[in-house]
This record gives C-alpha cells, sequence and structure tokens, in this order.
C-alpha cells in the first residue's frame, strides 16, 4: 500500500468500510513515496482525489488558501509525509500573509497529525514573536498545546508567550465584567490549556496563573457544563508547578460528587499541594470506606 489517506464525503465512507478500518482506531502510519499519485497512469478514484489534493497544494497561490487545504488535509486524516512536507514548505513561503489564527492553527495540525520531525515548530518561532502581540488568549493557547506536545518549547519561547498573555489581559481586563457566558466559556478553555502547556514542561509563572485564575474562577462560578478531564487538568496543571489556589479548588470539590474521577487521580495531586477541604475529605472517605 503506497499511501494511507482518508478522502472526502463519498470516499471517507468507502473507505472507512472497505479499506482502512484500522484509520478509525487511531492507527497512524506515515509514507513519502510520492511518485505513484503525481505521475499519473491508471488511478482509482480516492487515489485521483489525493493526486488533486497535491496539485491544489502545489499550486496554492495565498495564505487563506493554504489554511483552508491544510485544514482540509487534517480533517480527512492524510498521513501523508508528502504532502504534509508541501503544506511546510507553503507555510515558508506565505507566512507574512497568514493571520495569526492560521498560522497557530496550521502549525497545530501538524501536532494533531503527530509529525514529530517536522522543522515547522523550530522554524516557526520567529514568525509567531515577529507579530506575537497580535495573537488572540486563543491563539497563543493553541501554540502552546503545539509546542508542548512534542517538547518543541523551549524556556525563553515560552516566557515571550507570557509575556505576550499577560500584556494582552492588561489589555482586556477592564471588559471582563461584560463578557457573554460563551465568552467565559471560551477563554476558559483556552487559560485551561495554557496552563496545562506551562505545566506539562514544569514552567512555572507566577503571574500567568494569577491571571489564568482569573477567567478559570469566573467560569466555575458560572452554570457552564464541565468535563472531568478539565476538571482534572486544572487540578493537575497547579500542582505541577506547586500553586494552591484554594478558591478554584474549593469550588471544584463542591462538583466532585458529581463529576466521574478517580480517588487515585484527586488525592495524588491535591495531596501534593496539601489542600484539605472538608467536603472533599468526607467525599473520598465515603468512597474509601
Amino acid at each position: 500500500m503506497t499511501h494511507l489517506f482518508v478522502t472526502a464525503h463519498r470516499e471517507l465512507h468507502f473507505l472507512r468500510k472497505s479499506y482502512f478500518p484500522c484509520i478509525f482506531k487511531k492507527s497512524v502510519r506515515y509514507t513519502q513515496n510520492s511518485s505513484t499519485i503525481v505521475g499519473g497512469g491508471r488511478l482509482g478514484e480516492e487515489n485521483c482525489y489525493l493526486r488533486d489534493l497535491y496539485r491544489s497544494v502545489e499550486n496554492c497561490k495565498s495564505g487563506n488558501a493554504l489554511y483552508r487545504l491544510s485544514r482540509k488535509t487534517l480533517n480527512y486524516q492524510i498521513h501523508d509525509l508528502y504532502i504534509w512536507r508541501l503544506i511546510e514548505n507553503k507555510f515558508y513561503e506565505f507566512h507574512k500573509e497568514l493571520k495569526p489564527k492560521e498560522i497557530s492553527s496550521i502549525i497545530n495540525h501538524f501536532k494533531q497529525i503527530k509529525i514529530n520531525d517536522s522543522k515547522i515548530y523550530e522554524k516557526s518561532i520567529d514568525i509567531i514573536l515577529s507579530s506575537i502581540h497580535t495573537y488572540s488568549f486563543h491563539d497563543l493557547s493553541v501554540i502552546c498545546l503545539s509546542y508542548t506536545y512534542f517538547n518543541k518549547a523551549n524556556q525563553l519561547f515560552m516566557n515571550k508567550i507570557a509575556d505576550a498573555i499577560i500584556n494582552l489581559y492588561e489589555q482586556e481586563k477592564k471588559d471582563i465584567k461584560d463578557l457573554t457566558k460563551n465568552d467565559i466559556n471560551k477563554l476558559f478553555i483556552s487559560f485551561v490549556h495554557i496552563i496545562g502547556s506551562f505545566s506539562k514542561i514544569k514552567q512555572k509563572n507566577i503571574e500567568l496563573f494569577k491571571i489564568a485564575s482569573v477567567y478559570i474562577y469566573t467560569a466555575l462560578n458560572m452554570e457552564i457544563r464541565i468535563s472531568p478531564r478539565i476538571f482534572l487538568k486544572i487540578i493537575h496543571s497547579y500542582a505541577n508547578v506547586r500553586i494552591k489556589h484554594s478558591k478554584i479548588f474549593d469550588l471544584i470539590a463542591k462538583q466532585i460528587p458529581t463529576i466521574k474521577i478517580t480517588d487515585d487521580e484527586l488525592k495524588r495531586n491535591l495531596d501534593e499541594l496539601k489542600y484539605s477541604n472538608e467536603t472533599l475529605d468526607k467525599y473520598i472517605q465515603y468512597r474509601l470506606s
């Protein structure tokens, strides 16, 4: 089998049943031999689709078009190194016309498709820093996730990211009271990812965690549906850098009885911070009795 790819619409349904059911079980394999498809010859409908996608990327003439093609390649889970190399080279060509959202997203596409050896993480640092003041909290959270997933982040770069977040907060903090519930929810998720990324590389930035706590505390006080995974990520992020935010933990403790988190995970993280809460202690004692 020369290539591993997943096509769109009718091709996606066809391939799921007939050719590549393993793809949908998180099997990730890569090929980088493009000659068969790009060169032509007798091709099946699926190979024609991939060939056309190659040509679309090769002939791409704008940053926005590249962004859409990159997203399309990710959405169809095309694990083909040749096409991702094309996307990477086009990224360098069009980076000056890409918006912050598009830059952060394209880099994140490489992370999501599990390509670890690409130099895009290293080469895009200067690209990001040249316009970092234009990035939103969401854009910066996506950058954090992408760079820490494969441990591609260096301390200096992450400090620059933290500074950008702090500066953006200073500009926007006066508007927090006017944010809608939906706005708070989006910012909440962004900051959970941000502190999770800094926590993963054990980079303790007190000011950054203080800012994150503003949005996290606000969200926890609202009727926002939060998954157990997010609760655990918050606790683990603070525990991993040894920051005990009792007000946030108290709010989480009130919701622990209604969410599914194993006692071992919960106890291990809270013990590290020497955090105790009467409601939480009684709940864990009951569960373990």
